[in-house]
């Protein structure tokens, strides 16, 4: 009996050494498993606005547009997925572009003990149909969101097709107490699929004075708010270009709240629609939007608008991307909104005698959205 219970604990011990540091200590990331139902869009591909790239609450990321071929570096999607590929629990998150290549990360700052030895790591699964794909995971000892910074310390790269791969690096934090960890994916050809899913991502170390925990059952906590300010005057754009057409004007002392970055422009909420601005000329920090960045709270009541779409629009039955298609709405149509969701992000509209529903986003209107009627 004694011989029997000293070879079960050395089969134990023997099981957690084998275990990552994440399943042997406390992981000091929110939603490390992507279990979250709460997403931020951090960007949206102008030529194609149904794909977009968000990422959970907690996270952060961005995305590297353009190079010597148009299947270079093109926009990314980045959504949940709640389908088969998935390591643990009901959700793990997918990046992708098929067709295409990408470079795209996701990223967390942590609080920790200055000057303290850091682990951190993440699962990876590349789903690609050629060789060239590679993953990896790095921590800024500094607490920068920069991944092309030279103080981010890199694991190697994992490039196994088809199955999990488990990356993890460690690094020391420096005197602030922030560190950051990234997940990074990245491809050299073409492929069609070539997602990227992620899961079971850890960091661990001394937790800082900084850090709050959130408990298990209680209400997330939304990700600190960046903004865009400016002390001169900026033209906001419909895409990230000044090829885009102008939808407005950031003024001295505006602050709009960012919503995500690609190629040198950042995204706002820019009055209820998606609008970009040169990162040449605006300063991008934590605050919050002044009360012309955003929707009015008190906009006029109207019946009706003027919405002159910026794209290409599919004009669905229901305010939802998987709704039914009842027409194509070509780019620069002026239509006649009618009613919006109670968010303000879908609006129903009229065009060539149908009525259906457009993401509001893409799109021009000549009065404030939030005063018209909530149908939806």
């Amino acid at each position: 009996m004694l011989r029997k219970t000293i070879t079960l604990l050395l089969l134990l011990a023997l099981l957690v050494a084998a275990l990552p540091a994440a399943a042997q200590a406390d992981n000091l990331l929110k939603d490390p498993s992507f279990e979250g139902e709460n997403y931020s869009q951090i960007g949206v591909d102008p030529a194609d606005p149904f794909t977009t790239y968000n990422a959970p609450w907690f996270w952060w990321g961005g995305f590297a547009v353009g190079g010597d071929a148009p299947w270079k570096n093109v926009y990314p999607s980045g959504f949940p997925h709640t389908g088969p590929v998935k390591r643990s629990g009901n959700r793990s998150y997918n990046m992708a572009r098929g067709g295409g290549t990408f470079t795209a990360w996701l990223l967390q700052q942590v609080s920790v003990q200055p000057n303290s030895d850091v682990q951190g790591g993440a699962w990876a699964y590349i789903q690609n149909n050629v060789a060239g794909a590679v993953t990896r995971v790095g921590i800024d000892p500094t607490g920068g969101t920069d991944p092309n910074s030279p103080a981010v310390v890199w694991s190697p790269f994992a490039g196994g097709l088809y199955q999990w791969n488990l990356m993890q690096v460690t690094a020391r934090a420096g005197a602030s107490g922030v560190v950051t960890l990234f997940l990074y994916a990245t491809q050299s050809q073409p492929s069609d699929p070539n997602g990227v899913f992620w899961d079971d991502a850890y960091l661990v170390g001394i937790p800082g004075a900084g850090l709050t925990t959130t408990q298990p059952g209680s209400a997330p906590v939304a990700p600190p708010t960046r903004v865009a300010s400016s002390t001169v005057r900026v033209n906001v754009r419909a895409g990230a270009g000044t090829s885009f057409p102008r939808i407005g004007t950031l003024n001295p002392g505006d602050a709009y709240a960012v919503t995500g970055e690609a190629n040198g422009w950042y995204s706002l909420d820019f009055n209820g629609q998606t609008g970009w601005v040169s990162g040449a000329f605006v300063t991008v920090g934590e605050g919050q939007p002044t009360a012309t960045g955003g929707v009015p709270a008190a906009a006029p009541t109207v019946s009706s608008l003027n919405f002159t779409v910026d794209y290409t629009l599919r004009l669905r039955a229901a305010p939802n991307t998987a709704s039914e298609t009842l027409a194509r709405i070509p780019f620069n149509t002026v239509v006649q909104a009618i009613g919006r969701t109670a968010d303000s992000q879908w609006l129903q509209v009229t065009a060539n005698g149908q009525t259906g529903w457009i993401a509001a986003r893409y799109g021009r209107a000549d009065g404030a959205i939030s005063g018209l009627p909530v149908t939806g």
